[in-house]
């Protein structure tokens, strides 16, 4: 077998292929024939050698791919070769030579399998390795330059001290089975025998040939073990199919991974898990998790840039944590011996864990009191260079209860507090577990709105517009009404269910079918020989999209109906937001001819502004302020303005919620011409407004246009 099978048996990661070559390996070694006659220790010295040069090769080949070490089995294989040679060749210096080929045999037999990479350095190897050297460098200095010197009982003395220093290495290294097993013990017994052969042979108590053997045997036995260690590193590092090689984490690596760069404070992952520790070893938590803020800062990384305004946040978190760290109520997050009982969130938000456990006052004394520390441990003004900022927190506040669980929800709820915080303004803020409630049931209406929406369970109605004196019909809105629950009556408008319908992101098929319902309703009165406008509602910024001017089209050529008869509905500040998208979608309608209208219009300078460029057909306000109350007199005064100023301007201007007879006349009043309300009629169904067209126009003649 040559060394590619070798190799790729390596590759393939195949053991009993690799236990097979190395053994075969040693047996082809043995010199099966012999050219001319040898001696018995030339014999065993020719067959050392060619077992011996396999292993060295292939130790050395693999080097490069295992970290092996090859010069043990290297200098073992000198130490026996030398004493077979001195035993047989120096008659003169036979001891000298043979005893300092035996003292090195013997302390690398020990050391050799000490010295892997896998064994962890400790106090017991090192005691080895420290005994082992200087025993033989002693020996070997003695027996060559004291020549009075007593070699037997030298070496009596040295090899015993060898051995007694491997036992003592192999007792305390008992806990380590895979490493230390019978194996080394049969090899410790061996090298004994070994050694009292040495003293025997010496004392011509025993012929050279029983020493040769003994030497064979225990060479054979120490390469066992050598061949056994290195094909376990093989199969640790080779052999194993996707073994990842685990380098040592340092400890400013460890800190980096659970700090955060910025401000040195454990990060968000790590502040869990230590938590989490102190929370299941608690059979009755109860916590309160502070998240915070500063609310001011989003200022600075504009001025300043991300990297500088670090500092300042460097800074702040340095004053909080030298706050926070004297408390000793709150939860340690470090495992280092310091305490830092602050850590960095996502973003710019600090989290503090706060022990109700043993408090004996009410809960929200004592966390508002802890907020209240913090907030004052920040200086009145932070400086970078010449830059320098007044910090204002922000904070929200969770306590244990049966909503939040576990860590992870406690903290959660925490964060949305502080949302809620910094909407309106406040400084400390609880989590309401109400908002939990309101929120399933927010997810559970989108849920049933879309499927209202996908299955055409909406209720359309249409409003007619009437001009109040001549009683002519002048258009329709179409309306749009949700029954959330079908064991409720309740019907939600569209401007109750608008914002749900924008949050499930369903408010582009809304307006679709909106679209398409203006559509059948106008082919309707066409049909029925009425010409009227139908007006609908696009009052949200979801809507303004190409798609939606492709889809007005598309209807106008499915019902071959001309979009002039369309309004589209939208609101006051949407379409003075001075947006692109408004721009372009305003321009898009105006180009098809559909008319606008401006709903609850404020009579504001932009609004004039926007219809001194006549790109409004009507604008329409709320009447609802007409009411007999005096109270409404200021709202009052405001309307008649509005409706003098769109008559001055020549705009129809449409009065909303007529919903009496005394509202109608208020309005009527003021000069207020075109209306809509329940006193004309609430809503009716789309399929039965030609009837009621009919029915109208018989109560009043005059405003049919045929008449």
């Amino acid at each position: 077998m040559d060394s590619s099978c070798f190799y790729r048996a390596l590759l393939n990661k195949d053991k009993s292929l690799l236990k097979f070559v190395l053994f075969f390996m040693a047996l082809l070694s043995f010199p099966c024939a012999a050219a001319g006659q040898f001696s018995f220790i030339e014999y065993n010295l020719a067959f050392v050698l060619g077992l011996s040069l396999p292993i060295l090769v292939i130790a050395v080949l693999l080097q490069k791919k295992i970290s092996i070490n090859w010069g043990f089995p290297a200098f073992i294989t000198l130490s026996v070769l030398l004493l077979f040679y001195s035993v047989s060749k120096f008659s003169n210096l036979q001891s000298l030579w043979s005893l300092t080929a035996a003292i090195l045999l013997l302390a690398s037999i020990f050391l050799w399998p000490f010295f892997n990479k896998t064994e962890q350095v400790d106090k017991h190897k090192k005691y080895l390795v420290a005994v082992i050297t200087v025993t033989t460098i002693i020996f070997i200095i003695s027996i060559w330059f004291i020549p009075k010197l007593n070699a037997y009982s030298t070496w009596l003395i040295a090899s015993t001290l060898i051995l007694v220093s491997a036992l003592f290495r192999i007792v305390k290294s008992f806990n380590q089975p895979q490493q230390y097993s019978g194996r080394i013990i049969f090899q410790w017994i061996i090298a004994c025998l070994f050694s009292a052969s040495i003293y025997l042979w010496l004392n011509t108590k025993l012929s050279e040939n029983s020493l040769v053997i003994v030497c064979v045997l225990i060479y054979l036995i120490t390469l066992i073990n050598g061949c056994w260690l290195l094909v376990q590193r093989i199969y640790s590092e080779i052999s194993l199919p996707q073994e990842v090689k685990v380098e040592k984490i340092t400890a400013s690596d460890l800190f980096a991974y659970t700090h955060d760069p910025a401000t040195n404070l454990p990060s968000y992952q790590h502040a869990i898990k230590q938590f989490e520790q102190v929370f299941n070893h608690n059979q009755n938590p109860h916590y309160a998790a502070v998240v915070f803020q500063p609310v001011n800062f989003t200022q600075v990384n504009s001025i300043l840039g991300h990297h500088n305004s670090n500092v300042l946040l460097l800074q702040l978190a340095f004053c909080l944590q030298e706050k926070s760290s004297t408390n000793s109520k709150l939860i340690n997050f470090d495992t280092s011996p310091s305490v830092i009982r602050l850590a960095r969130l996502q973003g710019l938000r600090f989290l503090v864990i706060l022990d109700l456990s043993d408090n004996h006052y009410p809960e929200q004394t004592v966390t508002d009191d802890l907020c209240k520390q913090l907030a004052s441990a920040v200086p009145e003004a932070l400086s970078f260079k010449s830059f320098s900022l007044n910090f204002e927190l922000a904070f929200g506040i969770a306590i244990t209860n049966k909503h939040n669980e576990n860590v992870e929800q406690l903290i959660t709820h925490a964060e949305d507090a502080l949302l809620v915080a910094q909407n309106n303004k406040k400084m400390i803020n609880y989590f309401d577990s109400s908002h939990l409630t309101y929120t399933n049931n927010q997810l559970a209406r989108m849920e049933t709105l879309k499927s209202s929406i996908i299955n055409e369970q909406l209720e359309w109605f249409a409003q007619p517009q009437i001009h109040l004196r001549s009683k002519r019909i002048v258009g329709f809105v179409l309306s749009v009404f949700w029954q959330p629950d079908k064991n409720n009556d309740t019907k939600l408008s569209l401007a109750e269910f608008i914002n749900i319908a924008e949050l499930s992101g369903d408010i582009y098929l809304l307006a679709r079918q909106m679209i398409t319902q203006a559509f059948k309703l106008l082919f309707t009165l066409h049909q029925s020989g009425n010409y009227q406008h139908v007006s609908v509602n696009l009052s949200s910024k979801h809507l303004l999209e190409p798609d939606l001017i492709n889809f007005i089209e598309s209807q106008k050529d499915r019902y071959n109906i001309s979009t002039k008869y369309l309004l589209i509905e939208l609101n006051e500040e949407l379409i003075f937001s001075e947006n692109v998208d408004v721009k372009n979608f305003t321009d898009q309608l105006k180009a098809l001819d559909i008319g606008i209208i401006i709903v609850n219009f404020s009579g504001s300078y932009d609004a004039l502004r926007f219809l001194r460029k006549a790109l409004v057909n009507r604008i329409k306000i709320s009447c609802q302020p007409l009411t007999e109350h005096a109270e409404m007199a200021t709202d009052k005064a405001i309307i008649n303005a509005l409706i003098n100023l769109a008559s001055t301007m020549k705009i129809p201007l449409i009065g909303t919620d007529v919903d009496n007879k005394f509202i109608e006349r208020s309005f009527a009043s003021m000069g207020g011409e075109l209306a809509q309300g329940k006193v004309i009629n609430a809503s009716i169904s789309p399929e039965k407004v030609p009837s009621w067209l009919s029915s109208w126009y018989q109560q009043y003649p005059e405003a049919n246009p045929k008449n």
